[in-house]
């Protein structure tokens, strides 16, 4: 299994659940999990598993609401994917952050020119 990338999903009429998306390759498809209901599908590229797990999640939400187990749809997947989901969240923030002091140092920014944003509240740093 080789980590690919990480995405937050959302379904259109639940929009404050968020859901943890990791993409790997295995056996030569990209497969696509759901971590939040521990379903998953694949397709040979990134779109096609996307696609074909939003599909899973609509049956698997379908099958649900059929059987009145809204309450129970929340199913982690195993740890082994919530730690590959993490690392590379971090991965991603750290060359982000990297990325980010890379055009400071190119456009020569000043120190009273940079602000801070914590929780909406604007400071200067």
């Amino acid at each position: 299994m080789k980590p690919i990338k990480t995405l937050t999903g959302r379904i259109e009429k639940i929009p404050h659940l968020h859901l943890h998306i990791l993409l790997t390759e295995e056996d030569g498809v990209i497969v696509a999990r759901c971590l939040d209901f521990s379903v998953s599908s694949h397709g040979e590229n990134v779109e096609d598993a996307l696609a074909s797990l939003s599909d899973a999640i609509s049956s698997y939400l379908d099958h649900a609401i059929k059987h009145e187990a809204m309450e129970e749809i929340i199913d982690p997947d195993e740890e082994v994917f919530w730690k590959i989901y993490r690392e590379l969240e971090l991965r991603d923030e750290s060359l982000r952050i990297k990325e980010s002091a890379d055009v400071l140092k190119v456009e020569k920014i000043k120190d009273n020119d940079s602000a801070l944003c914590i929780k909406g509240v604007n400071q200067k740093i």
